[in-house]
């Protein structure tokens, strides 16, 4: 055996029941014939574990390891998938065949152990023995241990790293590169001409596709950047908005050296430009530039917090302990502590949340892991990029934090910019529920691993090691958490109690005295504040506490970290309970909102003021560009919300062939009058027809969650569903999990409401046909759209023609921009709401399409037409 390979096994695989009895007795023999403190290794143990027990008498006390759990320990960022998935993406070859997926299992469980034992000897003595440490208990800490010996006995000279998780240090960041000095060309035209026919781009990409509106987009840009106005510009899908804001921001910051900042909705797309496109044009350019990606704080791993991990780790679940030692693991391997590197899972959400930058104890560039602290050096990087790629929740935290996040800037492109509202609205509110609140109390007194427990435990032995203090007037602080906790928790209660009854059977309510009674108005307001107290009171023993703690030692600095951290949120709650309680902001609207439990929301209706003196005033140029920014030729919508004033307009369409590419149907006999049992059931209907038509790959988008699982409970019961994948939101699986099924089978169909109606790309053959339901309108009595709608009245604006249009047109055209993405995609839009054609504001929707024709027609009529459509020379 080669180096620290692993010692002798036996492999093997086996059926079951109908296995052939010789084989399994020679199995059984083989496994005799190895020692007692044999290793069992199978890939999960709840599938193949009573198997063993059952053929060969496996006695429960020998070890059977998860290869499972190694993997999640030695590869966390791959861990959450399939084995075959986890080996594919590990490149281990794959070079037999196999006789059954059983074999298949077991072969794949050996390459995949193989590699957990080559990366194990690899890795630093000292942090196998704190992994050792973590899964205790764990089935896979035998191998931790037998890895120890190994590397020990092997490599007896390897030094032990200090240090378990190095970070990376930022070095010479603002010192200038090689080429940092070269040409800039003087010209804003050469940024123009990089998109001519024989331009810079035509020459470097193979295939690139010369696009007029690029260069018209590019133009009105650097005439913003140049005479210091705003622009708003609608670029259809298709017409390559990226690298048309990207290149004029490139050469205006280095021509100008002023930094230009990049902000997308989603993190996804902020990715997308940081790793693919810039990349791309760093290879093309003719002058160096540097880049930088910058999140919220909540995205950073905080090295400070980690090294106080050890402070309420003997109350965790295996499952808890498992994604711990997976998430130690990773951090010992990151450069950016970037969460995001991770699986988006769930599970690991606490974790994050225990870990993450964005706590009382992390102060960046001001403790003794400056020098490694990914937040820090993110920062540093960000101050030092010509272009910085953020987030729309970024840009508003900054706003929030008086400019305290990013580093300056004058020159601001925001892309996805239909969002940018609705992401103020959230940054600048706030919401609780009473599951955090409980969450909190009982982290302090009463779960499991609560702070109290800790600090009664370890109180006595800290009184031993600092005898002159008074630990009388500690205890007497500390013997108040229990009480202070349990009337906090029985006043959310009591307060959550009152909004639920309020609320009823409603899915959201502005409370206000036009939908709540004074009473009951001064009732919730009396809760409120009777909470806030109970909280402040908790505040006080916690910060009494804490004020004793400081003493020079490194396990109380990790209590007061723990105690700071809890503070920090409940601080959040009593400043946001401020608010709702506060009568001084009049633009500022309180409701209550029902998903999965009720929440108490509040938020700021009239942001245009504000980022109109922080953003659009404060910068030379701040642009806007987004697919669906219009309601006919009219931005005015848009601009009048978010506060931009002056600025030049700019509306690019998609240089696809709508007419050539797809079919749009109006179906006119499905009227919002019927009867709703009987549309619902015509409805249900008339969906089954054309997926079946269609073979699947239809997208069904609603308005209303309830009409939704209506209609999807009625297509079970269709014929023509049998052999169709009928996938629906809130029932399925999440958004993410909902589109992978719908992307992994071609006979889908997948019904969504809100999130579906925008940010899916489906390009190709996956998606053949939309169906909007229902024109988008939200429902009038949604607490924000009533409060934007007495804000507009107030203004002397129609709530109607100012409002509740202009979002259902920009919506309506996100949903109808789902189907053609590319030049090859082809398919059929179809709309059952004849409003569209019955009402006067129905020729808006349609102007709004790049559509010059569309059918009309009953149900069946537009079968027809669909069938006709897709076999237009055979008639079949």
């Amino acid at each position: 055996m080669g180096k620290g390979a692993l010692p002798k096994y036996l492999m093997f695989s086996f059926q079951g029941e109908g296995e052939d009895p010789s084989r399994m007795e020679r199995y059984k023999k083989s496994l005799e014939d190895f020692t007692h403190d044999t290793l069992i290794f199978v890939y999960e143990q709840k599938k193949i574990l009573p198997d063993l027990i059952k053929y060969f008498d496996i006695n429960l006390n020998q070890n059977v390891i998860e290869v499972q759990e190694l993997a999640a320990v030695f590869f966390p960022i791959v861990s959450q998938q399939s084995l075959e998935e986890i080996t594919d993406k590990l490149k281990i070859k794959k070079h037999r065949r196999f006789f059954s997926p059983v074999q298949k299992e077991v072969r794949l469980t050996r390459d995949l152990l193989l590699q957990c034992w080559k990366k194990g000897l690899k890795t630093d003595l000292g942090f196998l023995s704190k992994l050792e440490e973590y899964t205790k208990g764990l089935s896979c800490q035998p191998v931790l241990t037998q890895l120890k010996k190994e590397i020990v006995r092997t490599y007896p000279d390897r030094p032990i790293r200090i240090a378990p998780y190095q970070g990376e240090s930022v070095q010479n960041l603002f010192s200038p590169g090689p080429d940092d000095f070269a040409e800039i060309p003087d010209s804003p035209a050469w940024a123009v001409e990089c998109f001519g026919q024989d331009g810079l781009l035509a020459s470097m990409i193979p295939g690139f596709e010369n696009r007029e509106i690029q260069t018209v987009m590019a133009a009105e840009i650097l005439k913003g950047f140049t005479e210091a106005t705003d622009v708003v510009i609608e670029a259809g899908t298709g017409t390559g908005k990226t690298l048309a804001y990207l290149i004029p921001a490139l050469w205006w910051s280095k021509r100008h050296q002023q930094k230009v900042i990049v902000a997308t909705h989603t993190i996804t797309l902020q990715e997308q430009l940081f790793s693919k496109d810039l990349p791309l044009l760093q290879r093309f350019l003719p002058f160096p530039f540097k880049t930088a990606l910058l999140k919220g704080k909540s995205n950073y791993l905080c090295l400070k917090c980690l090294y106080q991990e050890s402070l309420f780790t003997d109350y965790l679940t295996q499952d808890e302990q498992l994604r711990q030692a997976a998430f130690f693991s990773w951090a010992s391997e990151t450069k950016t502590g970037d969460f995001g590197e991770l699986p988006n899972n769930q599970s690991f959400v606490p974790i994050y949340r225990k870990f993450a930058a964005d706590n009382p104890a992390c102060q960046p560039g001001e403790c003794s892991f400056t020098s490694r602290c990914y937040l820090y050096n993110a920062r540093k990087r960000a101050e030092a990029a010509d272009v910085l790629v953020i987030n729309h929740s970024l840009l508003l935290a900054d706003i929030k934090t008086n400019h305290k996040i990013l580093p300056e800037y004058s020159n601001l492109i925001i892309d996805e910019a239909h969002n940018i509202y609705q992401t103020a609205l959230k940054q600048l509110g706030f919401e609780i529920c009473l599951e955090q609140m409980i969450r909190l109390t009982d982290s302090i007194y009463g779960g499991k691993g609560n702070l109290f427990a800790y600090l009664k435990k370890n109180y006595i032995v800290w009184a031993e090691v600092f005898p002159a203090f008074n630990w009388t007037y500690f205890k007497s602080n500390l013997e108040e958490i229990p009480d202070r906790c349990g009337a906090a928790a029985d006043q959310a209660r009591e307060l959550f109690s009152m909004l639920q009854s309020v609320l009823g059977r409603q899915f959201s309510l502005r409370l206000d005295p036009e939908k709540v009674s004074e009473d009951i108005l001064q009732m919730i307001l009396l809760a409120s504040e009777n909470l806030i107290i109970r909280f402040k009171g908790l505040v006080e023993v916690l910060d009494r506490i804490n004020s004793f703690l400081a003493l020079e030692s490194e396990q109380l600095e990790e209590t007061r970290y723990e105690i700071s951290r809890i503070k920090n949120e409940l601080a959040l709650i009593v400043d946001g309970l401020g608010k709702i309680i506060s009568k001084s902001e009049v633009d500022r609207v309180t409701y209550l909102e029902k998903s999965n439990t009720v929440y108490l929301k509040n938020t700021l209706i009239n942001v245009a003021p504000l980022l109109n003196k922080k953003i659009f005033s404060k910068n030379n140029c701040t642009v806007l560009t987004s697919a669906t920014l219009s309601v006919g030729e009219d931005f005015t919508y848009l601009t009048r919300d978010i506060g931009v004033e002056d600025y030049i307009s700019l509306k690019l369409d998609s240089p696809f062939d709508y007419e050539k590419q797809m079919v749009f149907c109006v179906v006119n006999n499905l009227s919002v009058n019927l009867p709703e049992d009987s549309l619902a059931e015509k409805t249900a209907s008339f969906i089954g027809k054309i997926a079946e038509e269609l073979e699947g790959g239809t997208l069904v988008l609603f308005t209303s969650h309830r009409y939704l699982q209506r209609v999807y409970h009625l297509l079970e019961n269709e014929e023509c569903c049998r052999h169709l994948n009928v996938l629906a939101q809130g029932i399925d699986g999440t958004r993410e999990e909902l589109l992978q099924k719908f992307m992994q089978n071609s006979s889908s169909v997948l019904l969504g409401t809100n999130s579906f109606w925008e940010g899916i790309d489906l390009p190709g053959d996956m998606l053949r046909c939309v169906i909007m339901v229902r024109l988008p309108f939200w429902p009038p009595d949604t607490p924000i759209l009533e409060a934007k709608a007495r804000l507009l009245e107030s203004q002397g604006f129609d709530p109607f023609y100012a409002l509740n249009l202009p979002e259902a047109i920009i919506r309506f055209k996100q949903g109808f921009g789902r189907l053609i993405r590319t030049r090859e995609d082809k398919g059929v839009v179809i709309v059952l709401d004849d409003r569209i054609i019955k009402k006067r504001y129905g020729r808006y929707f349609l102007q709004a399409l790049p559509i010059t024709s569309f059918y009309q027609g009953s149900s069946e009529h537009v079968l027809q037409k669909i069938y006709r459509s897709r076999y237009p020379k055979t008639g079949k």
